[in-house]
């Protein structure tokens, strides 16, 4: 095991930046409803009440924002409640965004396969088979180029009936922004550190990595910390090893940005959560505005999640991180969340990141604070356009000099 983990950190030492997660610029909210904690069985349950009591889509989705799944909702299931809804319907969105929350969890116990558990030798082949797939996951990529698309969510207050107060109802799209990335950028450039242009674009939740860095972090990582079996998990092309790890602070490589911004000209308002984003949606002036005001903070907690194996090839198609709460504030959760699939690139098939998810929580206190802005964030990023960096060229002669 030790000599896959050191052959890993000496031949990619880029891969030990690891993941970054970069906070958004946002005030902190004072209070927040307890939501309703229900079972994915529950949720079927009130989906069907709905449906036969006729409540209208804003209803259904108001009552949706407020729950709390204490499991995963899987594709087949998510699929299957989708197919009852109205495509485009606020109700379906407050269902996604649901079902997305829960995707640090567990499945329901009736939708894990029966399969028994495999002896020990079966568990560390598969191990040192996803070792190896990790360690030569970015060397083995082409050159290419995808669109990386970022739909970004929050729960600031928004107006739900014209002519109406700015009301919290849960998390609403607040933008969508498409970018370019490139595997060569991750190569060459890491993931996003405080100060990039990439970074300082961006608002709302932000990951990098995903196309191998945060693997090759989470394999390092766990040299000093612990991985363990856990369960078996249907996926579309079949049964899935699912093993859970877990990093101590002291061996972590997991970068979380923040900032605080200092209230000064008010003292009833205690000092909030900020990123570097130079625009916000806040109802004060950014940190760029007031950098003398502004604390950035760099966190590198502890972390914990769990990876998803096929256990034919040691190819890795999910993972999860999320950080140790008590080591990021001022974020109480900070998560990420990447799942592979088969992408073409040129006249050849590998495992890219398909969707990831980037979601936090910010610390809650007593004091009085700025209730119109954002206490929770979720961003979701798709990758497609998937297609091989090449460049092209040709000759063009001027008529007027001589050949």
């Amino acid at each position: 095991m030790a000599a896959d983990f050191t052959e890993l950190r000496h031949r990619r030492p880029r891969l030990l930046r690891g993941a970054a997660f970069v906070a958004a610029s946002a005030l902190l909210a004072g209070s927040a409803n307890a939501a309703k904690r229900v079972t994915v069985a529950q949720l079927e349950k009130a989906l069907n009440a709905y449906s036969s009591e006729h409540r209208d889509d804003p209803e259904i989705a108001s009552q949706l924002s407020g729950m709390e799944l204490t499991e995963r909702v899987t594709d087949e299931t998510l699929g299957s409640l989708k197919a009852k809804m109205m495509p485009g319907s606020k109700a379906l969105l407050a269902l996604q965004l649901l079902a997305d929350q829960s995707a640090f969890l567990t499945p329901p116990a009736s939708e894990l396969p029966a399969t028994p558990i495999p002896d020990e030798a079966s568990r560390q082949r598969m191990l040192d088979a996803a070792r190896r797939y990790v360690a030569n996951l970015l060397p083995r990529l082409p050159n290419f180029v995808a669109v990386r698309t970022t739909n970004r969510y929050d729960d600031s207050p928004q107006v739900l009936k014209t002519g109406g107060w700015p009301v919290r109802a849960g998390l609403h799209l607040v933008d969508t922004k498409k970018r370019e990335t490139s595997v060569v950028e991750e190569r060459d450039n890491g993931t996003p550190t405080q100060g990039s242009a990439f970074w300082q674009a961006q608002m709302g939740m932000i990951s990098g990595g995903e196309f191998g860095q945060t693997l090759g972090m989470i394999m390092t990582d766990t040299i000093k910390g612990t991985v363990a079996w856990n369960h078996w998990e249907q996926s579309a092309s079949g049964e899935l090893a699912v093993f859970n790890y877990s990093v101590p602070r002291s061996a972590s490589h997991y970068l979380v940005i923040g900032s605080i911004y200092h209230e000064v000209n008010n003292p009833n308002i205690v000092d909030t959560p900020r990123g570097g984003s130079t625009g916000s949606i806040a109802s004060t002036a950014s940190p760029s505005a007031n950098p003398a005001n502004t604390t950035v903070i760099r966190a590198v907690p502890g972390y914990h999640g769990s990876f998803w194996i096929d256990p034919s090839t040691g190819t890795v198609v999910r993972l999860t991180i999320e950080s140790d709460p008590k080591e990021t504030s001022p974020f109480r959760k900070a998560a990420i969340m990447v799942e592979y699939g088969p992408a073409q690139i040129g006249g050849g098939t590998f495992t890219c990141p398909k969707r990831s998810l980037a979601f936090t929580l910010a610390v809650f206190a007593t004091r009085e604070m700025n209730g119109d802005a954002p206490t929770e964030w979720l961003n979701e990023t798709l990758f497609t356009g998937y297609r091989r960096f090449t460049a092209t060229s040709h000759m063009v002669n001027d008529p007027a000099s001589p050949i």
